[in-house]
């Protein structure tokens, strides 16, 4: 398993998995496309089986906080460590004392369960968030 940033010729791969994956994402291509740019605030890592690309997170930068605005991975490598490993390779390049926060819808317990097994906390919830009107748990690390 290769773990690396993500490239503009990774946006199909990374379109089919988010179609896949969510198939009522709020995310088009275009918007895939956009965070697939070189930028001081943005960047995406994605994972590769077998020189197949498997899954996906893309963050933001802000001002005092890192947001990992979308992470998906395909259902035959989900719930096998893909995931973690992930998460884990992207929070140990940022610096310590780092505020990592993201959303998740609160009926994906298998990402739940992911991110409270990294060290993500629940700190609130967003009502009506998605489209399909469901609600967001917002989750938050910092980083030691």
């Amino acid at each position: 398993m290769i773990i690396r940033q993500g490239i503009k010729t990774d946006l199909e791969k990374i379109y089919q998995i988010e179609k896949l994956v969510f198939p009522k994402s709020y995310w088009s291509k275009s918007m895939l496309s956009q965070e697939l740019q070189f930028s001081n605030d943005r960047l995406s890592w994605v994972v590769e089986k077998c020189q197949e690309l498997i899954g996906y997170c893309m963050l933001r930068f802000g001002f005092d906080e890192i947001q990992l605005i979308n992470m998906a991975i395909l259902p035959q490598y989900q719930k096998r460590g893909v995931g973690t490993s992930l998460l884990n390779h992207f929070l140990n390049q940022i610096p310590p004392k780092t505020s990592v926060s993201l959303e998740v819808e609160r009926g994906n317990f298998p990402a739940i369960n992911l991110y409270l097994k990294t060290g993500f906390e629940e700190i609130g919830i967003r009502k009506n968030y998605y489209q399909n009107g469901s609600d967001a748990m917002v989750m938050q690390l910092t980083t030691k």
